[in-house]
């Protein structure tokens, strides 16, 4: 029979074994290690940002081709931050011509590239599936 005294005594067991366990887990910093890069000969990495151009409809175009890709790459765990920057990209130069022509279009677009950023965000290849397979409709719809 387990009497209370002794859960007590359990109870305060573990928490002395987390708090010592926790207190080991500080960061160590090593002062020799420095943050600036070693220069190795190798070419610069370009840093130029993504920057789509093209009619409404290839933006469109570009932007599902992103999409199609994202729900992998949640998956994968790898690129999928890339891609939704790309799908950013591409909505951001659609998004006023799309707007201009059909605005109730523009919004439910907005709606999926948001359902997107939640896929990435909450690691849901679900609902990248589900914003991709709106936007082919919506994209379909797009007469522009």
């Amino acid at each position: 029979m387990i009497t209370r005294r002794s859960t007590t005594l359990r109870r305060a067991t573990l928490g002395v074994v987390a708090a010592l366990c926790l207190g080991a887990c500080a960061n160590t910093m090593d002062p020799d290690v420095t943050a600036d890069p070693v220069d190795d000969g190798s070419a610069p990495v370009a840093t130029d940002p993504f920057l789509p151009t093209g009619t409404p409809a290839e933006l469109l175009a570009g932007l599902l081709d992103e999409a199609t890709t994202l729900s992998e790459a949640i998956i994968e765990n790898e690129g999928d931050n890339e891609i939704l920057a790309r799908v950013d990209a591409y909505w951001a130069a659609a998004e006023p011509q799309v707007a201009e022509q059909d605005e109730s279009l523009a919004r439910d677009i907005d709606r999926a590239v948001a359902m997107m950023h939640t896929g990435v965000q909450r690691r849901r290849p679900a609902d990248a599936d589900k914003a991709t397979i709106n936007l082919r409709t919506l994209i379909a719809a797009f007469d522009g």
